[in-house]
């Protein structure tokens, strides 16, 4: 996949929010290539006080964080914006799995360890279809 491609060569505004340092460097390095403007948080408080209604096309939060975790900041963030797009990165998703798809505040969850294209295809899931091309 080409840095161009990587969802839908859109510029996307994104909200990062991972409590570690390696996996959100490594994902900034990324998503700032393919040429979206991203911001990071350590922890779900820092996020809560970047976020904005309208200002992220989409927030990536993990599960796992100090204080509030992944599914808390996803309903507090839906609270504030219903229509905010939300991908939950996690490592527990058999646990989250159990409250079923349709109590989560959240519009995909991405089972930890995951590919280039896993994360690709769950952003293009939020995002929408990928536009036809003429």
């Amino acid at each position: 996949m080409s840095e161009t491609t990587f969802l839908n060569g859109k510029a996307r505004r994104i909200l990062l929010v991972d409590d570690a340092g390696t996996v959100t460097d490594a994902l900034r390095r990324m998503f700032r290539r393919g040429g979206h403007a991203i911001d990071t948080a350590m922890d779900g408080q820092d996020a809560l006080d970047k976020f904005q209604p309208g200002k992220y096309d989409v927030v990536i939060t993990d599960y796992q964080m100090p204080g509030l975790n992944g599914l808390e900041l996803a309903e507090i963030i839906k609270h504030r914006d219903e229509s905010q797009r939300i991908l939950l990165i996690t490592a527990f998703s058999f646990t989250i799995a159990a409250r079923g798809a349709n109590a989560l505040p959240v519009d995909f969850v991405l089972r930890k360890p995951f590919s280039i294209d896993e994360l690709q295809h769950a952003l293009l899931e939020i995002m929408g279809p990928r536009p036809a091309v003429n």
